[in-house]
């Protein structure tokens, strides 16, 4: 029996989500894949504590099925690099489906309120916990607007699109997160991190591209303030060469997630020639990535006869 789920990108809100605010998400066409064996296996610690938390609130039978998925992640990196696309977080929901289903209790909301809780626990004990935004991506799918657990599906307006890029350079989330934590009494931080909330919750409620576009510039602005603010490199140099070749076309870049390397995202009228922009972002010297939104979360997609 095989599970899959879509990995994920964060277009906006990030860090002012865990505050609290908004953030939009969108599940991406490259998923992961569970497979229930016949034997335990090695796990990591994100599948460590899912299966914890299928023994105290499923039983032993799903932590015993959820001990013996083997994960496949490799469709979330790139010559063996992680693109950023919330691995871990897809494969918790996916290892997490594999053994419901094993034990005839697969449902998604299920899904998704066991493997929240068990990526809290795996990244609290690392000490940077997250918002949950990347889990409930990979268990709904599609376009999503995420505040503080609640999760709301939106669609994101005709006329835009969008283009992802990878650095080239990973980026650790925990690290940075830790980083603009600890920067957060210096001047200015607070302000830019309002502005990100500002921007992400304008994305959720545009119905146009144009206002979409608008909010993507201003969460784009808000990010380069709070690096500023902070001094944490959260805009690669390769990004603000990108943006400054695409403003006259009309287009925006930002990063996402954490920023520091990992994907940028582009976005556009899509009346703009997208060679334009491809060629504007490997002038810039960044990798097109061939992603596209996924509508799908986590599924059951195979059965062993």
């Amino acid at each position: 029996m095989i599970a899959t789920a879509p990995g994920k990108i964060m277009l906006a809100g990030e860090y002012a989500v865990l505050d609290g605010g908004t953030a939009v998400v969108i599940a991406v066409d490259r998923r992961v894949r569970a497979t229930v064996g016949p034997a335990p296996v090695a796990l990591s610690e994100f599948l460590a504590a899912a299966a914890e938390a299928l023994d105290r609130d499923v039983g032993a039978a799903a932590a015993a099925a959820l001990r013996a998925v083997t994960v496949d992640s490799e469709a979330l990196r790139q010559d063996g690099h992680k693109l950023g696309l919330g691995s871990s977080a897809a494969a918790t929901v996916a290892a997490v489906a594999a053994a419901l289903h094993a034990v005839g209790g697969f449902e998604r909301a299920r899904v998704g309120r066991l493997a929240a809780a068990a990526h809290a626990a795996a990244q609290g004990r690392r000490g940077a916990a997250g918002s949950g935004a990347d889990i409930a991506a990979s268990t709904w799918g599609g376009a999503i607007a995420f505040t503080r657990g609640a999760v709301a599906p939106i669609v994101l307006p005709p006329g835009l699109a969008l283009d992802v890029a990878w650095t080239g350079a990973p980026a650790d989330t925990a690290t940075l997160v830790a980083a603009v934590t600890a920067a957060r009494p210096r001047p200015g931080v607070e302000a830019a991190l309002a502005a990100i909330a500002d921007a992400s919750a304008a994305l959720a409620a545009a119905t146009s591209a144009p206002a979409a576009l608008a909010a993507f510039a201003a969460a784009a602005d808000a990010t380069a303030r709070l690096a500023s603010a902070t001094g944490v490199a959260l805009v690669p140099d390769a990004v603000r060469a990108l943006q400054a070749r695409l403003a006259p076309l009309g287009a925006v870049a930002k990063t996402t997630g954490a920023g520091g390397g990992d994907l940028v995202v582009i976005a556009r009228p899509d009346a703009l020639d997208r060679n334009l922009a491809t060629a504007a972002l490997v002038e810039a010297g960044l990798c097109p990535l061939s992603l596209a939104l996924d509508p799908t979360g986590v599924d059951i997609v195979a059965s062993r006869a």
